[in-house]
Order: C-alpha cells, then structure tokens, then sequence
C-alpha cells in the first residue's frame, strides 16, 4: 500500500508539473497558479512518511485550499465587475464564483486554436491575445465572478440567468442618473466576463453601464427565452434609470441581436454587430455599426460588408478573423467608441 501511494504521488506531481509547464506561454490565473502550488504539496504530503510531518504538510494544504474558496467566495463579486442573478437580481450564484474564467478560456483557445480552420494570422495571435485581455480586467477586478460554469451545467433560463454587470469608471454625482446602458448578447459557448469586459471598456468612454445576460450554450438568441432575457436586462437598466440603452452582440449574439430587433427595436438607440452580420436581415431605422474581420472563415467578410452597405450601416474591418476582438482589441475598441460618441454626442471626437 505504501509503494501505491508514492507511485499516486509521483503521478500526481508529474502531472502538476506538465500543467505549470503548459502555463507558461499562456498562463493560468493567480488562483490556478495557487491551485497547482496547494495540489503540489498535498502530494509530496504522499511521499513523506507518517507522523507530523505528514499530517502538517496535509493541515497546510487543506488550509490553503479553504483560503482560495473563501477570496473567489467572498471577493469574486464585490468589485466593478458584478454578477446579479436576473430577472430577481440576487447576487451571482455560487457556481459563478469558484472556478477563475482564465484557466478555463486559456484551456478552450488552445483547443480551438488547433481544431477550427483559423487563419495564421489569428491562430499565432489567440491565445497571447487572451492572456493580454485578462491581464487588462484584472486591473479593474483581481477577483471577478463568470457565466462560464453555470452555461456548462445547463443553468441558464429565463427564470433565473447569470448577468454580469460592469459599472463606468466614473460614477454620476449623487442624484444623477446614468444617461446610458450597452446590453451585450454573448455568441456560441456561452458568456464570458472577458468578452463583456471588453465591450464595457468602450461604452465606458460614454460613461455607460454594461450589461451581459446569459442565455444556453448555443447562443441562439432569436427566441421566446431570448427575448425574455433581453427585456429582463432592459428592466433592470431601466431600474438603474437608465434610458438610452444600446444592444450589441458578438457573432451568434450579433445575429442574435438582428433577429431579435424587430421586436425591441424601440427600446434601443443603436446596434453594434461583431462578427455576426448576417447576409439577410434588416436594422429599420436603428442606426447600426458593423465590426469585422477581413479573413473571417465562420462569417465571411463580404456577406458582412454587403449587408452594412445594404443598410447603410457604418463598417468597420480590421485584418483578422472571427476573433478579431480579441486579436485586434485597440483597433475595434477605437471604432466602438467614435461610433458611440457620434450616436450620443458624447465629446465627439473630430
């Protein structure tokens, strides 16, 4: 039994020692990294021999582990980046809080990197594009809550979903209302606070409220539970006296929002599109921009170009591919923002 366990905790630092490895050319999370450092020294714990070592090294483990499950308990939803459970608006569900999303996209980009047909220029520039994105949201929350679990486990309806809530920077004097809102519909896979952080980033330069509610894994929006949740989040703006409310989506969540668009096109001042304009659809009057990648092989860039033309939409196209939000962040960024700005009259840029 003793030669068992040593051989389990060989096996187990070997492994732990293959997965810091895989860490270092895109790395895990601080919690991932302190996860690793506790997982490691309760298998050496193994190695040693009965007494107090042992029993020391298994108390410290065990210590340390209690420790993390309190600060992403306790810290994951106390920052800039919230996460209310709509349409009730309890706080984040305990799901949300556990795991850190970063080891769970970096783990998801490498796999897509190597599965899907990207183009070069997107494939070498994915995952260093994920690592510069969390480095980025960490300096707004260290510990902030994700979707990401609660969607794998199925728990994403209308009667209860995870929205993730990114407040402006600067907050109105008190009395104030905010005069404006983004409602961000995520793509296939789910929600991410990555991807919602980096729309809340722009609508930040207008002093805006980001929301970012979560429907299933699929990210087909242009249904009865889609809608739900939609105007659930335009409830809770409204709660929030916001008025002058935005409606963005990234690739399903773009078609998402186009086919959703006939029936709340009066709740909205505008539709931002990325990665996700269809070849068919129409925008009405609501004035509409479209974010692309030139070399996009899931939604072709010249089905993009001809619908923005179609609808005379502003078009926005960067060399990259259906990632290109990610890959290509201050570009897209920069053409978020002046559209909002030139919507808005929010100190528009000359």
């Amino acid at each position: 039994m003793r030669l068992l366990i040593r051989i389990v905790a060989i096996a187990v630092l070997v492994a732990l020692a293959s997965l810091a490895l895989l860490g270092v050319p895109a790395p895990w999370s601080p919690s991932g990294w302190f996860l690793l450092g506790t997982s490691a020294l309760a298998a050496v714990a193994l190695l040693v021999r009965e007494g107090r070592a042992r029993r020391g090294l298994v108390l410290v483990a065990f210590a340390l582990l209690v420790i993390l499950l309190v600060v992403r308990m306790v810290g994951a939803n106390e920052g800039m980046i919230t996460m209310r459970t709509l349409p009730g608006g309890e706080p984040a569900r305990w799901l949300a809080r556990l795991v850190d999303e970063q080891d769970l996209t970096r783990v998801g980009a490498r796999v897509l990197a190597m599965r899907e047909r990207l183009p070069p220029v997107e494939r070498d520039a994915l995952l260093p594009a994920v690592r510069w994105g969390y480095q980025q949201v960490r300096r707004d929350d260290a510990v902030f809550p994700s979707p990401v679990l609660d969607t794998l486990f199925g728990r994403q309806a209308p009667a209860a979903f995870d929205t993730l809530v990114i407040e402006p920077r600067a907050q109105p004097k008190p009395g104030v209302p905010m005069k404006f809102g983004v409602v961000f519909l995520h793509g296939y896979a789910g929600s991410f606070t990555l991807e919602c952080w980096l729309m809340a980033r722009a609508a930040r330069e207008i002093g805006a409220l980001t929301v970012c509610p979560a429907t299933d894994y699929s990210g087909r929006w242009p249904n009865e539970a889609g809608l739900r949740i939609v105007r659930a989040a335009l409830a809770y703006l409204r709660s929030r006296g916001i008025e002058r409310v935005f409606l963005a989506g990234l690739s399903n969540g773009a078609a998402g929002a186009l086919g959703l668009l006939p029936q709340v096109a009066s709740s909205f001042q505008g539709v931002i599109l990325i990665s996700g304009a269809p070849a068919a659809g129409d925008v009405g009057e609501v004035p509409t921009l479209v974010v692309h990648g030139s070399v996009d092989t899931m939604t072709p860039a010249p089905a993009a170009r001809a619908f923005a033309e179609r609808v005379k939409a502003t078009y926005a196209e960067f060399d990259g591919g259906h990632f290109v939000w990610l890959t290509r962040p201050r570009d897209t960024r920069e053409a978020i923002v002046d559209w909002l700005m030139r919507q808005t009259g929010y100190h528009v840029r000359p």
